[in-house]
């Protein structure tokens, strides 16, 4: 019970550390990015508590052990994951990782057929062009 208690503590601490590196928040729109950091940071702090409950002095250690195995480039495995944490596993959510999965699908097939830069410039085209934008071209 303890050695899966602690790998639960143990993925939580990875998943608010791998959140804060992205900059995903679950706080209000216009938080500092020092806020989120702080947030999570104090997360991490009670969950490094938890761990010392678990396992006494050797709490820290695994704190460490865990930061370091957190990627710096994250897969898409690993964002689902990460959603999951986010936003908890409601039907919600599970839409919109199935969005997120037909996005990436799209986007790779796009990819395939027109190459990165091209791409980039169909997922990122505006949704319309201003009126004053038209006339004055």
């Amino acid at each position: 019970m303890v050695q899966s208690d602690v790998a639960r503590v143990r993925q939580q601490i990875a998943n608010e550390y791998f959140a804060a590196q992205l900059g995903l928040s679950g706080l209000a729109e216009g938080t500092s990015r020092h806020q989120v950091i702080t947030a999570r940071t104090e997360r991490i702090g009670m969950l490094h508590h938890q761990l010392e409950e678990l396992v006494g002095d050797q709490a820290i250690v695994l704190v460490a052990q865990t930061l370091e195995e957190v990627p710096e480039q994250a897969t898409r495995q690993d964002l689902v994951h990460l959603l999951l944490h986010e936003l908890g596993d409601s039907e919600e959510t599970q839409h919109l990782l199935d969005y997120t999965r037909d996005l990436w699908e799209t986007r790779d097939l796009l990819t395939k057929r027109f190459g990165p830069e091209v791409t980039r410039k169909i997922i990122e085209a505006p949704v319309s062009v201003s009126i004053t934008e038209v006339i004055c071209s």
